[in-house]
């Protein structure tokens, strides 16, 4: 039997499928346990979790352009958009010259040049993502201020 080694996509979306797995067993198991539960239901409002960051390092150490293209756009597209629109609406960076979504897509344009400058091992993908953000956001906002 001979073994092929699957790209970083191909087992970036097997890991994905054995954690989310795991997260569906771990609920049941949760409220099996706990069969009353107090308080407000919890939301799953995450958008930036953690198959965000296993798809940027998927993304990030795939070559072939499809399927890096398919990762952005199902994992990666969503969670830039909403950072880019919360760091906006956030800090209020609102001295621009054009509408708040030409400013959305600058920052989301600006972190895909930066995607890639991303290393999983120096912390979190959104606290890297959002301080580059913002940075971004703070340099431009003060150059339209003067």
């Amino acid at each position: 039997m001979s073994k092929t080694k699957n790209s970083a996509v191909e087992q970036f979306y097997i890991d994905i499928e054995i954690l989310r797995e795991k997260e569906r067993l771990e609920e049941l198991e949760f409220l099996r346990l706990n069969k009353k539960k107090r308080g407000r239901p919890r939301k799953k409002k995450m958008y930036f979790t953690n198959e965000t960051e296993l798809a940027i390092i998927a993304y990030n150490n795939e070559k072939n352009q499809q399927l890096r293209n398919k990762v952005y756009n199902e994992f990666i597209r969503y969670p830039f958009d909403k950072l880019a629109e919360n760091i906006i609406h956030t800090f209020k960076f609102y001295y621009f010259d054009g509408g708040i979504t030409e400013v959305k897509h600058e920052v989301i344009a600006f972190l895909l040049e930066k995607l890639a400058k991303f290393t999983p091992g120096k912390g979190k993908a959104f606290s890297y993502f959002s301080i580059v953000a913002k940075n971004y956001l703070i340099l431009h906002n003060n150059n339209n201020y003067k």
